[in-house]
Parts: structure tokens; C-alpha cells; sequence
């Protein structure tokens, strides 16, 4: 093997310091006057041996000297006795030769190529070499270690090199190449681990050292006593395949062949790539637009590496539309999306706005089966692995039975702080023993917790045949010994296909980028290590393969220069949702009260709109409030490095300001509590680049302020103008921007259960009445300052409230066709006391020892209970007649819903039947 040289002076090869020697003086008369040796000599006898006789040290006259040339002798015949090697110095008569007795072999490797093979340590004076030959240390193995340097080089400069050390007195012959066995004519042995090539030597060729690498040192000991110390070469060369090419050029002009793996084949297979199947490929997709060519190229590019790869693209360019291009073009089965919680619904969007078929299944709990005719699952990352859960004991006795089931878990129970139950266990691993609870539900809450202990959502995709799985945000798994990261090398290992998005794949070092390279490619976590020799730029090329980057300046020409999407929260505050549906239900009392104490309709309204205000602060506070808004935002500054928010009231910008500082984030809020002139310092600040969030009041905000730092703008909350909004973007929209701009809306997502939307009907009116404008005119939206839509909304919130009003509480009016086509009051009875009683608004329950039922389950739940009341769910298909005829009755009515009108209609029509046939 080779190793490495203890000392470090002639080519990184140990040499032999100033040798052992007798260095004499004579008179004229041949007499011995004086004696010296080697400085510090190994044998510090000799010292002593010269005291004894008398020997006094003279430099002047040559060492040491003596009363009589006689003692002088016998010392001197002493020490050649001793140290019989020992070259003499100064005498005439026997020529002193530097390289005595010393024997070395020389050999041909090639034409033109000659090594020259010196057992160590070199000697003394060991030189001569003209040129600059390569040097090795060798060690052989076996019982007896042997070492030696061999010297490579041109036949010219080492045969130089022989003939002055064979006048010097070395002996060259074939000794000592024979005591070696060099072998010749083995090859090199290849091997290729994905984007890694290993290429073994066979150190017992030495032409094979020729394709060692350059030699490297370490440096031992503490400054200024450090010793260079050369690194130990294995004969093993790490490479890659991008630099094989040119390592392979090296190779074969030093006529040397290898044997095994090709490091030039392909590392993916591609799959076939349809595009014909893609929506928005020649033809619009259900959204109505076409792909960009820099997205058509992402969707080849995936199925060119085989469906594990990942693309880079900078944020806004577009990554989700070319997954789900690549995803239709190769037909894929099934496809698992994982995702933030932020994301949820507008992959759902996506999907079905570039999507060709298959149903939608959102995942909203570990406990959720995977409905197997559904072709999209979309599941967070906080859902796709096991996590730890904390498990409640409620009593004494459940602590006994669960203490008696797992004994060795007893001192990890948590009591209470303040004493008595609940206790609380964190449990890490799934627990086969079911404890001997006396409570059924709390069996069955434990079976649920252990259901989720042991992953059993992951297994069922393990399971579920051929899978396609798309990571969004890739980069939340490049921490190796995080659960999700472990959970996706589960799935990566299985033989799904995989595409990672991300804006920002090598975000701190390279051990991220070795992580997610090990998702595409097995081998490549472990290969790619510092130990192998590779560097980062090894990794980043690697990287490289398996990734497509595009940046905004590189496409700018084909996006549109601002560019809207809605993101849908799921995650609201309860506490604080309760206080908007609180603040709703207000705004119709504070409208009902003044019409009724004889105020006008304009001054109701008032009221009314004082309500909405409170009811869209309590929402915009819990949008921040539930957490999504903060993984957005510091997702957003993490690849583009800052972002600008905007937020309509200040107690929405002040607990996002103080979530996001608890994240380490630099941030500052303006709105109209800041006077002018720290305004202008705080945007200077946000420009200079000393914050990396600017949260900003939107009409505070809007105007006369350049935030073009950022290229990314969230709204948390949005405004009754569209103008205002608009004003508000064309902050960083405007000139000095250098990028497309991307704006991103943030809507509450609630269930119809939950009541009116307040958000949703902002952003979707203020958005249909800017394109409605913008195409009357045909200009482009972003130069229209639309209408106030607040009369709009008010009226959507109060249609028909004055009938309600002034029909008495326990009666409805709804119409009824006459004989003769008049339209005649029927009165409709009110609900039997037996019928279930619809449970009023409130904080919504909180699960702990289960999971909150998914809608699916919440619509069987509620299918039950219609059918144990009596009901019968049917579908209804309304003709264009009969829809007009239903709108016709909820406006006399007063009702704003439309399933409820069907229902009193019908009960209503029964009345008056049964009065008609009973005359």
C-alpha cells in the first residue's frame, strides 16, 4: 500500500539525514593528528572513549586531538572495529563515496517511461535528477514490511539520475525488483455508484501510480513546531461522472486500460413522455392557459431522468403546473403530493386546473384510510410520518393499569404542577399491550394513538402498487435524522417515482444536497463524502443532474410582470373564529335594533358595517393566529430572503410581528401609529437589507413608499377596494424591479357549517370586478381602480333580513301557487319538538385523545342523524325553470339557503294538501 512519509524532504519521500561517519586528519609524514564524527552521533560512546585517552577538541586542527599519534590511532581503530559501515573521510588512500554500498533497481514500464525503485530511507546525497519525476513511497505487504520510493519518469532524466549515483557509489541491479514482484499488465477496475465513480489501483503495477492524484499534506504539531505530513494515498481514486471524460483522456495517454462499470451510461432511464395527455400543452387546460416553453421543458426533463428529479426553479416561475405535466405525460397511476399545511389547497387548485382526470383525496389525519379509486392524495408533512404523542392519564386508575401494562414506563409519567390528574406520558414507539382501561372510549382513544404510532398512513402508500410521489418544498426533508425525511427515504427506497420542488435545494451546506440527492439516488449520501475526497462542487454538479433551476431573470421574458394566487388557510384560531362568528351574529343584532328604533336604512347599515369591521379583524387574527401565515412568510424569506405583508388592522400586524420575531426574523410594522418620518427610516432599513420582513397596514402603506427590494408580497387581509389593493401591490411592482412580481392572496377556507365566508367573498369579488373592468376596457386590471364592494357585501349579509324581521318567530312565510296563479301566504308549522335542534355557534370542539373527524366522516355522521330523525338525503337536479322559480320563493321568503327553502317548501305544499283534500 502506499503511506505516508514520516519525513518530508526530497518529493514528499523520507531521506536518511547527514550519515554516520569517520572524518580523519594526517601530517605531511602520514601521521594521525586529529578525529571527528557526526555531530550528535547515535553512539554517544565515543565520546566518552576519546576523554579517556586524553583527547582535547581542536576545530582549528580537524576534531580531536592527541598527546601522541599513536592514541590517536588506536582510537580511531577502535571506532572502525565498532562501526565497521562507517565511511572514512580524508584519507587518500581509500576514497570516501557518498553512496557506498548503497543498492537501488531501475525497470521500463513503457516506451519512454523508466522508475527507478530506492529502498528507504534515502540516503544522504541521493539526487541527480534533472527533470521532475514522480515520486511514491510504497510499502509491500506480507510478515516483513519492506519500503522503498519509486521514482517515475522519462528514460532520459532517471538514467541521468543512475549514472551519478553509480559514481558516487551506488550499485544498480535487479535485486531489489525482484525482492518486490511487480506484476504488469493488470488493469484498472471501474465501478460506478450513480453520479460517483471509484477507480481502484493495483499497486502492484507501478505504472498504475501514474494515475494517482496530486500529493496533499496535513500539517501536525502546534505552530511554529508543525512537521508536513503527506496523506496516505489507498490507491483508490474517487471522481465523478462529469469529470470521467476528462480523467479518461489522462488514462489512455499513459496507456493504461480499466475493466468494469461505464461511467458514460445513463444514470435515469427515461420513461415515455406523452404530450399529447398534458392540458395546456397545445391546448388550453381547464384553467384556461397555456404552459410556458420553460415549463414544457421541466415536464421533459423529469421523464428524461427517469421520474427522480427535482426541479430547482426559483420561486413564482411555476413548479407546481410542470409536476403535474410531467405527472399526466408519463400517466402516472397514482400520485402522493406532500406538502405544507399552507399548500394544501392550492395544489387542489392546480390540479384541477392543470390536471386531465382523477379524483382529489385530501388527508387530514394519520388515522384517514386511502381511498384507493382516488388518483391524487394530498397529505401534509406534519401527517406522513410518527410522531411522538402524549398520552393523558385521567385517574388513578387509568395510572394503575397503565403502570401494571409497563412497568419500566412508570417513572416517565409527568404529574400535574399543580398536583392531581390529568398525568401526562410521551410515548415515542408504538406499545402492543393494551392497557386495562375500565372506560371503552379510552381503549379505543388508545388504539387510535397507537394507529398513529405506527405509521400506518405511510404503510398504506407503501402498499398502495405504483406511486408517483411529488415533494413540495423539498428542502423541509434535507435534515437526515428528521421523522418526515426518514419517512421519505421509506418511500424513496420503495420503487415509486419521485419529484422534488424547491426554490432552494443547497440552502446552508452541502450535507442538505447530500440528503435530498440521497432520495433520488441510494448511494449518493454516502458516497459523496468528504472521506472519498469529493467537494462541494462535486456535490452541486451531481446535484445538478438530477436538477432543472431556472431563475425569474432567465424566464422573465415569458411571465407576466404581477402575477396573483390564492392560498387557502385551514389552520383558524378557534378562540378567535368563535369571536368572528360572535361579531356577525352583533352586526345583525346592532341592524335589527336600529331599524327597529326607528332609525334609517343608511344609519342601520352603519352599524351593521361596524360589525363586519370587528367580525374581519377576529378573522385576520386568526388566520395568524393558527400558524400557516408564519410557515408561508418565513418560507418566503428563506428563498428570496425577504418579504413584504400587508394586513388591514394592527392587531393582526402586532401578533405576526411577535410570532415571526420568535422565528429570529428581522421585522418591523408600519401603519398609522408611525409618524412620517420613522416610516421613511423603517422602508430605508427594509431596502438597505438590515430587515427581512416589512409588515405594512395597507392604506398606510399604499402609497408614495418603494419596497422593490422584494419581488413577493402577502396579503393576510384584504380591502373592500380593489384599488387600494392594487396600490398597495405597485409597491414592489413599480419602477426598480427587476423581477415578476408575486402577490399572494390569503383566504380563510371554512365549511358551509361554519357560515358566511367573509373572506372568500373579498377576494372573489375583488377579483371579478377588476377582470370585469379590465376586459369592458380592454386594459390591463392592474392599472383599474375598481368600485368599493362593501354595499355588495352588506347586501349578500343581510338579503331578505327585514321579511325575517317582521314575520312573527314562530312562523315563515313562503309562496304557494293558487288555482289561478295568484300567489297566496301558506303558513308553515314550526319544527316538531322531537326533531333534533340544530347546535348553535360557538368555540368549536377540541379532540384530544382522537383525531377531529375528517369531512367525509362529518358527512356520514350527519347522514345518520338525518336518517334517525326520518330524513332522506336525495340528490336534486333543478331545471333552469325550476332554479329560477327556487330563487323567486327564497326572495319572498327571506331565506338564504337554499336546501332549507326546498325543505319548508315541501313541508309547506304537504300543509296545504292535506287542508285541500280534507274539505
Amino acid at each position: 500500500m502506499i503511506e505516508t512519509a514520516t519525513e518530508i524532504d526530497l518529493y514528499g519521500v523520507t531521506r536518511k539525514a547527514e550519515c554516520e561517519h569517520i572524518e580523519v586528519t594526517y601530517d605531511t609524514a602520514g601521521n594521525l593528528l586529529a578525529l571527528k564524527w557526526l555531530y550528535q552521533t547515535d553512539d554517544d560512546g565515543l565520546y566518552q572513549m576519546a576523554k579517556r585517552r586524553g583527547g582535547i577538541w581542536d576545530r582549528a586542527a580537524g576534531g580531536w586531538t592527541f598527546s601522541d599519534a599513536t592514541v590517536a590511532q588506536s582510537l580511531f581503530n577502535a571506532i572502525v572495529k565498532r562501526h565497521p559501515r562507517w565511511p572514512i573521510i580524508g584519507d587518500a588512500r581509500k576514497p570516501f563515496k557518498s553512496l557506498a554500498g548503497f543498492r537501488f533497481s531501475r525497470f521500463v514500464l513503457t516506451d519512454g517511461l523508466v522508475a527507478c525503485l530506492v529502498p528507504l530511507p534515502v540516503p544522504f546525497g541521493f539526487a541527480g535528477f534533472s527533470g521532475a519525476p514522480q515520486i511514491f513511497k510504497v510499502t509491500a505487504g506480507g510478515r516483513k514490511k519492506q519500503e522503498a520510493a519509486l521514482f517515475i519518469g522519462g528514460a532520459a532524466e532517471i538514467d541521468a539520475a543512475i549514472a551519478s549515483m553509480v559514481e558516487r557509489g551506488a550499485t544498480c541491479n535487479a535485486t531489489l525488483a525482484e525482492q518486490w514482484s511487480f506484476g504488469g499488465g493488470s488493469k484498472l477496475h471501474v465501478k460506478v455508484a450513480g453520479w460517483a465513480v471509484q477507480i481502484t489501483c493495483d499497486l502492484s503495477n507501478p505504472l498504475h501510480y501514474l494515475a494517482a492524484p496530486e500529493q496533499k499534506y496535513r500539517c501536525e504539531g502546534e505552530y511554529p513546531f508543525t512537521t508536513k505530513i503527506a496523506i496516505p494515498w489507498t490507491g483508490v481514486i474517487h471522481t465523478t461522472t462529469k469529470r470521467w471524460p476528462d480523467l479518461k483522456r489522462e488514462l489512455q495517454a499513459i496507456r493504461l486500460e480499466w475493466e468494469g462499470d461505464n461511467p458514460e451510461a445513463e444514470l435515469g432511464v427515461p420513461v415515455t413522455f406523452d404530450w399529447s395527455r398534458v392540458p395546456g400543452w397545445e391546448a388550453p387546460a381547464p384553467n384556461g392557459y397555456l404552459l410556458h416553453a420553460y415549463q414544457k421543458t421541466g415536464a421533459q426533463f423529469c421523464a428524461s431522468r427517469g421520474m427522480r428529479a427535482l426541479i430547482g426553479d426559483e420561486m413564482g416561475v411555476g413548479k407546481t403546473a410542470q409536476a403535474i405535466a410531467a405527472a399526466e405525460a408519463v400517466h402516472a397511476p397514482r400520485i402522493l403530493v406532500v406538502c405544507p399545511a399552507s399548500a394544501r389547497y392550492v395544489w387542489e387548485r392546480e390540479i384541477q386546473g392543470w390536471g386531465r382526470r382523477g379524483d382529489i383525496q385530501h388527508i387530514t389525519s394519520q388515522l384517514d384510510k386511502v381511498d384507493m379509486t382516488a388518483r391524487w392524495h394530498i397529505v401534509t408533512y406534519d401527517l406522513i410520518a410518527a410522531r411522538s404523542e402524549t398520552w393523558r392519564l385521567n385517574d388513578e386508575l387509568e395510572e394503575t393499569a397503565f403502570v401494571e401494562a409497563f412497568p419500566s414506563l412508570k417513572r416517565h409519567i409527568v404529574k400535574s404542577p399543580k398536583g392531581g390528574y390529568p398525568r401526562k406520558i410521551t410515548l415515542d414507539k408504538p406499545l402492543d399491550t393494551v392497557p386495562a382501561f375500565a372506560d371503552p372510549k379510552r381503549v379505543a382513544a388508545w388504539n387510535k394513538t397507537m394507529q398513529r404510532l405506527r405509521g400506518e398512513l405511510l404503510e398504506q402508500f407503501l402498499c398502495a402498487g405504483q406511486l408517483l410521489a411529488i415533494l413540495d418544498e423539498a428542502h423541509r426533508v434535507n435534515n437526515k435524522t428528521a421523522k418526515r425525511t426518514k419517512a421519505i427515504q421509506r418511500i424513496a427506497a420503495s420503487e415509486a417515482q419521485l419529484l422534488m420542488l424547491t426554490g432552494t435545494p443547497l440552502r446552508n451546506n452541502e450535507h442538505e444536497a447530500a440528503v435530498l440527492l440521497g432520495l433520488l439516488d441510494a448511494e449518493a449520501s454516502t458516497a459523496l463524502s468528504k472521506e472519498r475526497g469529493y467537494t462541494i462542487q462535486d456535490i452541486k454538479d451531481y446535484l445538478n443532474h438530477f436538477m432543472l433551476r431556472r431563475t425569474k431573470a432567465e424566464v422573465l421574458p415569458e411571465l407576466p410582470p404581477k402575477t396573483r394566487q390564492r392560498i387557502d388557510i385551514s389552520n383558524l384560531d378557534p378562540a378567535l373564529m368563535a369571536d368572528y362568528s360572535a361579531a356577525l351574529d352583533m352586526a345583525r343584532d346592532m341592524y335589527n335594533h336600529a331599524l327597529k328604533n326607528g332609525r334609517s336604512e343608511a344609519v342601520a347599515r352603519q352599524s351593521y358595517f361596524a360589525g363586519i369591521q370587528k367580525a374581519r379583524a377576529a378573522l385576520g387574527r386568526a388566520k395568524v393566529r393558527g400558524g400557516e401565515v408564519v410557515d408561508l412568510v418565513v418560507e418566503v424569506v428563506e428563498n428570496k430572503g425577504c418579504c413584504v405583508v400587508f394586513c388591514s388592522h394592527r392587531e393582526a400586524s402586532d401578533d405576526l410581528m411577535a410570532l415571526l420575531e420568535k422565528e429570529n426574523l428581522r421585522v418591523a410594522v408600519v401603519d398609522g401609529r408611525m409618524p412620517q418620518k420613522t416610516r421613511a427610516a423603517t422602508v430605508s432599513k427594509f431596502n438597505d437589507g438590515l430587515l427581512d420582513v416589512f409588515i405594512g397596514g395597507i392604506k398606510a402603506t399604499g402609497e408614495a413608499i418603494d419596497l422593490t427590494r422584494a419581488d413577493t408580497a402577502i396579503f393576510v387581509e384584504l380591502e373592500w377596494t380593489p384599488g387600494v389593493l392594487i396600490q398597495a401591490e405597485d409597491r414592489i411592482h413599480r419602477q426598480g424591479q427587476r423581477s415578476n412580481c408575486h402577490i399572494m392572496q390569503l383566504v380563510a377556507r371554512m365549511s358551509e357549517e361554519e357560515g358566511y365566508n367573509l373572506d372568500e367573498r373579498l377576494v372573489d369579488l375583488n377579483g371579478s370586478k377588476m377582470a370585469t373592468i379590465g376586459n369592458v376596457l380592454d386594459e390591463d386590471t392592474n392599472n383599474i381602480i375598481g368600485e368599493n364592494i362593501t354595499k355588495q357585501i352588506i347586501d349578500e349579509l343581510l338579503f331578505a333580513r327585514r321579511k325575517d324581521a317582521e314575520a312573527p318567530p314562530s312562523e315563515l312565510t313562503i309562496p304557494r301557487v293558487s288555482d289561478v296563479g295568484a300567489l297566496e301566504p301558506v303558513q308553515v308549522q314550526e319544527p316538531s319538538p322531537m326533531a333534533p335542534v340544530k347546535r348553535g355557534r360557538g368555540r368549536p370542539k377540541i379532540y384530544i385523545d382522537k383525531a377531529p373527524p375528517t369531512a367525509t366522516e362529518r358527512s356520514k355522521q350527519s347522514v345518520k342523524g338525518l336518517a334517525a330523525a326520518g330524513g332522506k338525503r336525495v340528490m336534486l337536479r333543478l331545471s333552469p325553470e325550476a332554479h329560477d322559480a327556487l330563487k323567486v320563493i327564497m326572495v319572498l321568503t327571506g331565506s338564504t339557503q337554499e336546501t332549507a327553502t326546498i325543505n319548508q317548501t315541501l313541508v309547506g305544499w304537504k300543509t296545504e294538501l292535506m287542508r285541500v283534500s280534507t274539505e
